[in-house]
């Protein structure tokens, strides 16, 4: 293969020893809001991508792995979703994915607005108009203001927000006080899902913080995993369940939930890949600890 000159790479710092670089093509965002800089760049092996603080958040070529892996095994789990929370609204594509069942109203909650006005810009191919559709109410707010002042009952929260490092904006939402929180704006059949950070072996601590959080509050708690080749891992999912499900359904089974409730074309989704995400390695089924919740 021949090497094209860059002028220009994004260097990801993924591990204390290991850095990963792309070649930029173009520079359509670079811009410091009041909460985080804003980067959306393209490069030849990834398409654009969203980068909030230097970590790539989604990239054009599989923000459709991620996305459907986040949203669909809640929402096809759940008996009944009919009000739906998202907690980071970020490029829209969890709305656009959530806009494939009937009948949501869905609230979607992101502290920096200025992320959305550049992704109603830049990233059309990700939230496909799905900002201004009539079932999605936009609210400009801090996660944890909101879900403190909230009197709303939701059947589904969805946690999708950067990487809780310390003196982030986010790491507070990855709390026990804020699954507390979250669980009192649940119905009695509710679901909480968060994006839980990368399952290697050298990184898995990060992820069994965030179970033991979710697990000393909820009555059940579900890691599920899938590669995302723009973060170079394996990434961790979490269920957080109020009353009881059982996600080790048979493949057909998730199949017909899915032609039941889901409107709309899947890439990634359906029966034998929701089976093989719960279907964790070794190493961290012997890591998770079980739930110590209501």
């Amino acid at each position: 293969m021949k090497r094209k000159p860059f002028s220009q790479w994004f260097v990801d710092h993924s591990e204390s020893d290991q850095y990963h670089c792309f070649g930029i093509k173009k520079v359509l965002v670079d811009y410091q809001s009041k909460f985080q800089r804003i980067q959306i760049i393209e490069v030849e092996s990834l398409g654009k991508c969203l980068i909030i603080d230097g970590r790539i958040q989604s990239a054009e070529k599989d923000e459709f792995i991620y996305h459907e892996a986040l949203i669909h095994p809640a929402l096809v789990l759940h008996p009944n979703p009919r009000k739906v929370l998202v907690m980071g609204v970020g490029e829209g594509a969890t709305i656009r994915e959530l806009l494939k069942y009937d009948g949501l109203k869905i609230t979607g909650v992101d502290i920096d607005s200025e992320v959305i006005d550049f992704s109603r810009q830049h990233l059309e191919e990700w939230h496909q108009g799905a900002f201004d559709h009539p079932a999605v109410k936009l609210i400009f707010q801090d996660g944890w203001d909101f879900i403190r002042q909230t009197e709303e009952l939701f059947e589904v929260i969805i946690m999708d927000l950067p990487e809780p490092y310390p003196d982030s904006q986010a790491s507070r939402l990855y709390t026990t006080d804020y699954y507390r929180l979250a669980y009192n704006r649940l119905t009695p059949d509710g679901i909480l899902v968060t994006q839980a950070e990368s399952i290697k072996p050298s990184q898995v601590e990060g992820h069994l913080a965030i179970k033991d959080n979710l697990a000393a509050v909820f009555k059940q708690s579900y890691s599920y995993q899938t590669y995302v080749p723009s973060y170079n891992s394996n990434w961790g999912f979490l269920l957080g369940v109020k009353n009881h499900l059982d996600p080790l359904l048979r493949p057909e089974v998730i199949d017909r939930m899915i032609a039941r409730k889901i409107k709309g074309s899947l890439r990634f989704y359906d029966g034998q890949t929701h089976l093989s995400m719960f279907y964790l390695p070794r190493y961290l089924r012997d890591n998770v600890r079980p739930a110590a919740g209501k």
